[in-house]
């Protein structure tokens, strides 16, 4: 199996660092424009009895609007900072390199203005086939599209902090659209895949929407469904990978 990437693009942790700088930039442009504007034009008159508060309180916009910017030009240093690369999407080609044969291609960190970023896609004879993979510890449970994690105290079961079934699921219609933009038409399935393995990571599913499973485990729950069978030629899969490495 060949485990390439078409670029050494921005995680998604940090394309999700970008879009918070780009919200506290906004604000903290318009804070700032605020108190500049203030401090230029008296709204309240030095002898008013509230002109204390007033000037109080544009100092204060002015302060935390330059904090606010001064945040986000350290948020995007460190987001174009961080590895450029997905050791979790790495680990699972390496996994895989030693499962599959020549006619697979793992692509790791596909991220486009159309799809956004996606943690893998493996194109092979089956069709293609597009990953959310993680590194979470802890005891999870997934039914249909939701997921709960149980609390290691009370035995509680809560809403768990991540949803990476709807995550593939919308990598999965991304992923689609981008390829039928251009002409390809194949089968796309999903799976979300946990690099940890019990007892640190522990996995319940009832009905899901795509198979959940651990790295170890991975060929063989895909054996029911993404390798139950050939679908597409060659040809056709070497147009899906030359599709996804197209800037």
């Amino acid at each position: 199996m060949h485990n390439v990437a078409p670029t050494r693009a921005l995680t998604r942790r940090s394309q999700q660092l970008l879009t918070l700088a780009l919200v506290l930039g906004a604000v903290g442009v318009f804070l700032t424009v605020l108190g500049v504007l203030l401090q230029v034009i008296e709204f309240v008159v030095p002898t008013n009895a509230g002109y204390g508060l007033y000037n109080a309180a544009r100092t204060m916009l002015l302060i935390v609007g330059i904090l606010l910017l001064v945040s986000v030009v350290v948020m995007v240093i460190r987001a174009y900072t961080w590895k450029t690369d997905n050791d979790l999407a790495q680990i699972t080609g390496s996994f895989l390199a030693r499962q599959l044969d020549d006619r697979f291609t793992l692509i790791r960190n596909i991220s486009k203005r159309e799809t956004g970023y996606v943690d893998a896609v493996l194109v092979g004879p089956p069709g293609v086939l597009v990953f959310r993979i993680l590194n979470e510890a802890g005891i999870f449970a997934n039914e249909g599209p939701n997921w709960l994690v149980q609390d290691v105290r009370s035995g509680e079961w809560k809403p768990a902090p991540m949803q990476p079934t709807k995550d593939c699921v919308a990598d999965i219609e991304k992923i689609n659209q981008y390829l039928i933009s251009r002409g390809v038409e194949v089968p796309l399935f999903g799976v979300v895949v946990f690099t940890q393995e019990a007892p640190v990571t522990q996995l319940k599913a009832r009905e899901p929407v795509v198979p959940i499973t651990p790295l170890s485990m991975l060929v063989v729950n895909l054996q029911p469904n993404y390798l139950a069978k050939d679908r597409i030629d060659p040809a056709t899969a070497q147009r899906v990978i030359e599709t996804l490495f197209q800037t």
